[in-house]
């Protein structure tokens, strides 16, 4: 039970190590549970709230993942072409959790599209549905070869017949979700997914659901293929001949797809997976980030391309073509070059390039695609292993400043043996968009791992151990020189900090950044101690920055833009040379009358109380506010 002693509200470890026990076996804890057991710790409850939803979706992750790869191995093992597709359409209602799946077999003798196999169906219309060329979304599926989808059929401007819209009503189907089942530009049929309601379905549902359109599309090929091969051997020696070659594809597709299966499994990076198909395509192979991918420089900038006169925007045409099948695509005028998308879940496609050292054997366009796939999960369960560990950062980071908890529990939580938690401290924080904070943070990360960033409302602020810059003295200079921060504005301590003063430390920073900000400086790097005094007058309300410049200095500002005069000047010179007549003049290179002529007209615009020590200073500090934002 938690106990409130000194105003400090415990938790007991018993009731902390029973929830950590549930999550740790998969039970789920909704947050009237944690509220029960931890009591009024809204900020504890809400981060094993957190925690609680990440666990499940990496549990839907691996759910997923494992479909996919048990549906590979079982439908590899069925030889029913009757009994592959009843099996398929039962894994594809699974997998996508759909109310209705169903599997349409396309005939190319008539052009049309029958349905095989189904599950979920409540009428005995849909097994018996027999689709016209062009009609209805599984028209334009076989048309286009590419997955199309509706989160509400009615609304579709599809071409219609009256007996595809009454399977579709008998059914009450209103989400759909179609993909081709396509091997070596041959279109075998259609698999659907279908809900009984508007739904918008996700990248993910449909690259699944395509990846297991493909793995049965593998199958049922073989399968006919071997069927063809028994027809043919009684028939033609050259016949089984060509069969045999094309069976020996179709065997290297799924031999390569196991390997290629066999390394996600086992946690291989990118590098396996380039490697593999280096040596099997005897090929180079070459990612391209989405970063890399939308510089204006691409792909001139890459060795990889040495020799092939390529067109940007035709490398980008068939990247996009794959992006929207799934599947491979070849480049324009660049006939040993194959391309294929690979998605991650952040909706950020990097690129996958086959160079072939001579042309394309039969198969090797999906293997490139089944490449990518597999890239795919592997981007996919790294993105998920850094979001992870940046939260852990970002959460030690709030501890950390905040000065909430015991550092010794916090260095157990960090699990690192790199660096200590107990400072000392440099901090920096950085405005930027939101859109970017992500990218920021990652690639801080990547220049000094042993940072710790939280995001901040506009920006983030970064915790660096001065231990780190003691080893790496150069690390203020390397994040100024790096593209990382350029058109941020970033405020950095050149001091060390203990962590009782980092959250008076911080809120002086951002103060800084926003005084920054109303002087007109939206980028660079800048230390914050050479902005002290400004912070120190106004940091509770740098929003009045402007105005007290406006206030102190508006008159003799439009006196100078009506009259073509240096009043402005004139009175900082006066103020830097001492209030000396004669300093003014000579450091303005003009006459000692003129410098009184200018003072009088001062007196008139400003009130001869200007010189007075109150006032004078406060407008010197207004002039230096104004030199300040014009020469950063």
């Amino acid at each position: 039970m938690a106990k409130r002693e000194d105003g400090v509200r415990d938790v007991s470890a018993a009731a902390v190590a029973e929830i950590v026990g549930a999550l740790s076996r998969g039970i789920d804890i909704d947050r009237a549970e944690l509220a029960q057991r931890l009591g009024d710790q809204p900020e504890l409850i809400d981060s094993f709230f957190d925690l609680s939803a990440t666990m499940i979706r990496w549990k839907q992750k691996d759910r997923e993942r494992s479909a996919l790869l048990e549906s590979a191995s079982e439908l590899i093992r069925v030889r029913d072409t009757k009994k592959l597709l009843q099996k398929l359409v039962d894994r594809a209602r699974t997998l996508i959790g759909c109310d209705i799946a169903y599997l349409s077999q396309y005939y190319p003798a008539t052009d049309d599209l029958r349905v095989q196999a189904s599950r979920g169906a409540i009428s005995t219309t849909l097994e018996r549905l027999r689709v016209p060329p062009g009609i209805g979304l599984a028209g334009r599926v076989v048309a286009d070869r590419a997955a199309h989808w509706t989160s509400d059929y009615d609304l579709t401007t599809l071409p219609h017949e009256r007996r595809v819209d009454s399977a579709v009503k008998a059914e009450r189907m209103e989400s759909l979700l179609g993909v081709p089942m396509v091997v070596d530009g041959e279109v075998l049929g259609a698999l659907f997914a279908a809900n009984r309601y508007t739904h918008d379905f996700t990248s993910d549902e449909i690259t699944l659901l395509s990846a297991l359109a493909d793995h049965a599309s593998v199958v049922l090929k073989t399968a006919r293929l071997m069927a063809d091969l028994a027809e043919a051997a009684r028939t033609s020696a050259e016949a089984e001949e060509s069969a045999a070659a094309q069976a020996a594809t179709l065997q290297r597709l799924v031999e390569v797809e196991e390997q290629l299966t066999q390394l996600v499994l086992t946690g291989q990076g990118v590098s396996a997976v380039k490697d593999t198909i280096s040596q099997m395509l005897d090929a180079e192979v070459l990612v391209v980030d989405s970063g890399r991918l939308d510089s204006p420089d691409f792909p001139a900038e890459e060795r990889f391309f040495d020799g092939i006169a390529l067109d940007r925007a035709k490398v980008l045409s068939a990247l996009s073509s794959s992006r929207e099948t799934g599947r491979s695509a070849q480049v324009d005028e660049a006939g040993n070059l194959l391309v294929a998308s690979v998605a991650s879940h952040r909706r950020q496609h990097s690129g996958l390039f086959v160079r072939f050292h001579g042309d394309p054997a039969d198969g090797d366009a999906n293997i490139v695609a089944q490449a990518a796939q597999s890239l795919a999960l592997i981007r996919m369960n790294e993105q998920a292993r850094a979001d992870a560990e940046n939260r852990v950062r970002g959460e030690l980071a709030v501890d950390i400043i905040a000065g909430t908890r015991d550092l010794d529990e916090l260095e157990a939580r960090s699990r690192t043996g790199d660096f200590s938690l107990r400072g000392p401290w440099r901090l920096m924080t950085i405005r930027a968009d939101a859109d970017i904070d992500d990218r920021i943070g990652a690639r801080l990360a990547r220049i000094e791992p042993r940072i710790l960033l939280t995001q901040r409302s506009p920006g983030i602020t970064v915790l660096i151990p001065s231990s780190v810059l003691r080893q790496r003295p150069t690390l203020t200079t390397l994040f100024a020189q790096s593209p990382t921060l350029a058109g941020c504005l970033a405020v950095i301590s050149d001091t060390d900090c203990q962590r009782t003063r980092l959250r008076t430390l911080e809120d002086e920073m951002w103060s800084c950044i926003r005084i920054l900000d109303s002087l007109g400086v939206e980028e660079g790097i800048h230390p914050i101690e050479d902005f002290a005094p400004y912070t120190a007058m106004f940091g509770t309300a740098p929003d009045q920055v402007a105005g007290f410049m406006d206030r102190m200095l508006a008159d003799l500002r439009e006196w100078d833009r009506l009259h073509s005069a240096d009043l402005l000047a004139t009175v900082r010179e006066y103020f830097d040379s001492g209030t000396s007549i004669r300093g003014t003049a000579a450091r303005m290179s003009v006459h000692v009358n003129t410098v009184k002529q200018r003072l009088e007209r001062v007196d008139r615009l400003l009130g001869h109380g200007w010189r007075a020590p109150e006032h004078a200073f406060r407008l010197q500090v207004a002039l230096r506010l104004d030199r300040l934002r014009s020469s950063i």
